[in-house]
């Protein structure tokens, strides 16, 4: 089980962690090169922030967003009753048809390790002709053995905590980040490092760009995303 934030609190964290960036820039790119009215699918799209906010810019992109955790659906279907959130297991969820964009931030790191590779192929897979697909997430340091793992995600998560203090946010959103350590170091959550993802994006898309959001300064862990067509 999963430590979740209650959807208030995750609602905010975008605007109070590092993390914020990234969103803004995946909202950027999917706004101004996804074509008129595309279809455009958020997998494990929480509170269905990044949805709202990209249709405020492109209010005819047709949206589909999944996730399992029915609070953030209801918070979605509250706040965006127009979309089409669905509560399922994004592995488990099927489509008959494909998407102008496949998008996933913040969701890689929930599925356990040995998802995470058949989790991109499904992603693959639901991408459409000349479409593209954007998966973001946090990353630790390369590791190579479980000590080493924990000691990447304790950094990860210490270095997310200062930056989001010093950010100012307020007490709940502050908490709710402390909590990540946990999860990392504890597999409650499964960060993992750049070596041992971008691999599984290489494998099945034949196109491959990186981009590092946060910290800049030179470092192998921090937030990533990836521009990816099939």
């Amino acid at each position: 089980m999963q430590n979740l934030p209650t959807a208030d609190t995750y609602q905010k964290e975008v605007k109070y962690m590092p993390w914020g960036i990234l969103v803004s820039e995946i909202i950027d790119y999917v706004t101004k090169n996804v074509p008129e009215n595309a279809s455009v699918v958020d997998l494990l799209c929480g509170t269905g922030n990044l949805i709202t906010e990209i249709q405020k810019l492109r209010p005819d992109i047709k949206f589909v967003g999944v996730d399992l955790e029915g609070e953030y659906i209801e918070y979605a279907r509250h706040e965006n009753p127009k979309v089409e959130f669905i509560t399922a297991d994004v592995l488990a969820w099927e489509s008959e048809v494909k998407f102008d964009a496949v998008l996933c931030t913040g969701g890689l790191h929930h599925l356990p390790y040995d998802r995470q590779k058949e989790f991109i192929k499904k992603i693959s897979n639901l991408v459409g002709k000349d479409g593209f697909a954007i998966v973001g997430d946090p990353y630790i340091d390369s590791y190579t053995n479980e000590t080493e793992r924990k000691v990447s995600a304790a950094r990860l998560g210490f270095e997310y905590l200062i930056a989001t203090i010093k950010n100012g946010a307020p007490d709940d959103v502050i908490k709710a980040t402390s909590s990540l350590t946990d999860n990392d170091v504890f597999l409650v959550e499964f960060k993992d490092s750049l070596k041992n993802i971008e691999p599984y994006f290489k494998d099945v898309f034949s196109y491959v760009e990186k981009h590092k959001t946060w910290p800049t300064v030179e470092s192998e862990y921090g937030d990533y995303y990836f521009i990816l067509r099939v």
